[in-house]
C-alpha cells in the first residue's frame, strides 16, 4: 500500500511539469554553457527528474552521459552521480564540466592564465609541438589558417604546464575553441550559399575551401573569462561519488543494485554521429576517431542502411538489461528517448525493451524538442518522448 501510494504521488508530481518547458535552454551562466554539444538536452529536464524521483545523498547515473548535464544537475542538487559514455569526447567535456564545476584551485589557476593572455593578445604566435605530440596531426592544417593553427599550438603549450582538474578545464575550454576557429564565416558553399558552420558539416568531413584567420587567443580567452566569472558564481559541494567513466553501455562497471536513480537520454537513431562532429577534437587529441565511430550506436550515417534498426535495438536491449541490473530494487529509471522521421519505431521499440525489464509507471510523455537537439524536426507531431520505470 506504502509503495502505490509514493507511486500515485511520483505520477501526480510529474504530470504537473510542462515538459516543454517553453523558451528554455542551456542557461549562460553555468557550467554547461562552456562547451558546446551535439543534441544535448535542456538541463531543465533532468532537474526536475532528479528532484522527484530521488532524494538528496542518492547516486544518480547516467549510462549516455554525453557532455554531462544530468551528472551536473544531480551535484548541484546534493546528489551523487557516475556518468559514462563509449565516446572519448563526452568523457573530455563530461569531466572538464565537473571539474570546473567542484575541483579545488581551479578558479585561481584560470585567472592566472587569463591574466598572462591579457598581456599577450598583441602578439604573434608560432606552432611550438606539445610535449605530447597534441595537434601535430597533419590534416589539422585542412581546417585552421597557419596563423590560427600556430597561436593553437602556443596555447597548447601554455595549458600543458597545469594537471589535474585545471588542466582538465583548461582542455575543454581548448577544445570549444577548435570548433569556434574552424568555422568559416564569410566562406561559400558550392551552390554560393553562406557556409553554416555547424556539427554537420565537420562530422561529414567537409573542409572548409578557403581557411578563413581567427584569432584563437582572443576566442580562448573570451571563453576562459566567462568560466572564471560563472566559476565565482557557482560552486558545487561533492556530497559522495562523482565520476565520468568511459565504457559501454552494454556492459556498465556499476554493481547490482547499486543505482538509486538512472536519468539518460539515449542516442536516437540516425539521427547524430557523436564522435565524427567532435573530430576536430580527436584529431588535436590523436584519439582513435573510427574505433570510437564503430562503436557508436544508432549513428546518422548508418542511416540508409536496411539494418539500422535491428542493430539499434540489438544495442538498446543490451543497455537496457545494464540498466536494469544496476538499479536498486524500488529505483527509477527515467529516459528521454525521440526518433527520426525515418524510424519513428524506434521509440516504442526502446520503451517495450525497457518495460520488458522494469515496471513502466509513466509515460511515454510527448514533448517537443529544441531545433538544436533535434535538428530535422518537421511538422506538428512531437519526436521527444519522457518515460518513467521503475524496479
Amino acid at each position: 500500500m506504502k509503495a502505490a501510494l509514493e507511486e500515485s504521488g511520483v505520477v501526480d508530481s510529474l504530470e504537473r511539469v510542462d515538459w516543454n518547458f517553453p523558451r528554455a535552454a542551456t542557461p549562460a551562466g553555468t557550467v554547461h554553457s562552456l562547451h558546446w554539444f551535439p543534441g544535448n538536452f535542456i538541463p531543465q529536464i533532468p532537474s526536475f527528474l532528479i528532484q522527484l524521483l530521488s532524494k538528496k545523498g542518492d547516486l544518480v547515473c547516467d549510462p549516455f552521459c554525453g557532455s554531462g548535464t544530468t551528472g551536473i544537475e544531480a551535484i548541484r542538487l546534493g546528489r551523487c552521480c557516475r556518468q559514462s559514455d563509449i565516446n572519448r569526447a563526452s568523457i573530455h567535456v563530461a569531466s572538464g564540466k565537473l571539474a570546473a564545476f567542484s575541483g579545488e584551485g581551479v578558479r585561481q589557476a584560470l585567472s592566472e592564465v587569463l591574466d598572462e593572455l591579457m598581456l599577450e593578445l598583441g602578439a604573434e604566435r608560432k606552432w611550438a609541438l606539445g610535449a605530447d605530440g597534441c595537434g601535430d596531426a597533419v590534416e589539422l592544417k585542412c581546417w585552421f589558417h597557419p596563423a590560427t593553427y600556430g597561436q593553437l599550438g602556443w596555447l597548447w603549450k601554455l595549458i600543458e604546464r597545469f594537471s589535474g582538474d585545471s588542466r582538465a578545464v583548461l582542455e575543454m575550454i581548448f577544445t570549444d575553441t577548435l570548433f569556434g576557429c574552424a568555422s568559416v564565416s564569410g566562406a561559400k558553399t558550392r551552390t554560393g550559399k553562406r557556409r553554416r558552420h555547424h556539427w554537420g558539416w565537420v562530422a561529414d568531413n567537409v573542409k572548409p575551401r578557403d581557411l578563413v584567420p581567427h584569432n584563437a587567443i582572443e576566442r580562448f580567452r573570451s571563453r576562459l573569462f566567462h568560466a572564471v566569472r560563472l566559476l565565482g558564481a557557482e560552486r558545487g559541494e561533492v556530497v559522495g561519488e562523482a565520476s565520468v567513466v568511459r565504457e559501454d553501455a552494454g556492459a556498465l562497471s556499476a554493481a547490482t543494485d547499486s543505482v538509486d536513480l538512472i536519468v539518460t537520454s539515449p542516442p536516437y537513431l540516425g539521427m547524430i554521429d557523436y564522435a565524427a562532429a567532435n573530430r576536430l577534437t580527436y584529431l588535436w587529441m590523436h584519439w582513435p576517431l573510427e574505433q570510437d565511430m564503430k562503436l557508436e550506436i544508432g549513428a546518422r550515417r548508418h542511416r540508409t542502411r536496411p539494418s539500422a534498426l535491428g542493430a539499434y535495438l540489438e544495442s538498446m536491449q543490451s543497455a537496457c538489461g545494464e540498466m536494469a541490473r544496476v538499479l536498486r530494487p524500488g529505483g527509477y529509471c527515467a529516459i528521454v528517448i525521440g526518433a527520426s522521421r525515418k524510424y519513428p519505431e524506434a521509440v516504442n521499440g526502446v520503451i517495450s525493451l525497457m518495460a520488458d525489464l522494469l515496471e513502466k509507471v509513466w509515460g511515454p510523455e510527448p514533448r517537443i524538442p529544441t531545433r538544436r537537439r533535434v535538428s530535422e524536426r518537421q511538422g506538428t507531431m512531437p519526436t521527444e518522448y519522457i518515460c518513467i520505470f521503475r524496479k
